[in-house]
């Protein structure tokens, strides 16, 4: 009897090349739109961490004006004490555009500034000049550069024309979309893309009349 064998044909068959065409475009797609929320979420981390950093120099400076309150009455003034602007109105913006007389050449490192600004005359003049080297990101140093602080971080503090108010201002150009308080415009004109910034107000009560 002959015996006829025939070949078992399996059901089983590769991809095509169309197939794999479209698993790699669809794939490629899913793998830009994660790099892309990636770097949202790195954007989004940085200005977390610039406005937790200026918040907390706007506390520091509204510290410091709370523990000296004596020179804070009399900072009514242009340009006296606490009250830095101009007599036209205009804000001293310190930090990153700011000249600080104590880094200078001879004062080349953090502990000779940081001295240098302890020496000064008035405690005033003195928190200022440290509020400044930290904006400038005194804490930390690259070489000799300063590192620590935002992005051109600047910050204005000043009278606002009412007896015992005053504002404290911090901006920085951000990452991402800027989100800046409406009454401050410390930097405005110096940071003109993604500014971002904080502000806090003293109110010093005249209980004393003086």
């Amino acid at each position: 009897m002959l015996m006829i064998f025939r070949p078992v044909r399996s059901g089983q068959r590769g991809f095509s090349l169309l197939e794999v065409i479209l698993t790699m475009a669809i794939l490629a797609v899913g793998l830009l739109g994660l790099a892309g929320l990636q770097a949202r979420a790195l954007n989004a981390e940085a200005d977390s961490f610039s406005r937790a950093q200026a918040m907390m120099l706007a506390n520091d400076m509204a510290d410091r004006m709370n523990s000296n309150l004596a020179e804070v009455k009399t900072s009514t003034s242009a340009a006296t004490g606490y009250n830095q602007q101009s007599a036209g109105n205009v804000k001293t913006e310190f930090g990153a555009s700011y000249s600080n007389d104590c880094i200078t050449v001879t004062n080349n490192t953090q502990a000779l500034q940081a001295s240098c600004c302890a020496a000064k005359a008035s405690n005033a003049a003195r928190d200022l000049c440290e509020w400044d080297l930290a904006l400038k990101g005194i804490g930390e140093a690259l070489g000799t550069s300063k590192v620590g602080g935002m992005t051109s971080a600047r910050a204005c503090v000043f009278n606002t024309g009412t007896t015992g108010i005053f504002q404290i201002d911090v901006v920085w150009q951000g990452r991402d979309i800027g989100v800046v308080p409406s009454d401050n415009s410390c930097g405005s004109t110096a940071i003109t893309s993604r500014r971002s910034g904080v502000s806090r107000v003293i109110r010093v009560a005249d209980l004393d009349g003086t």
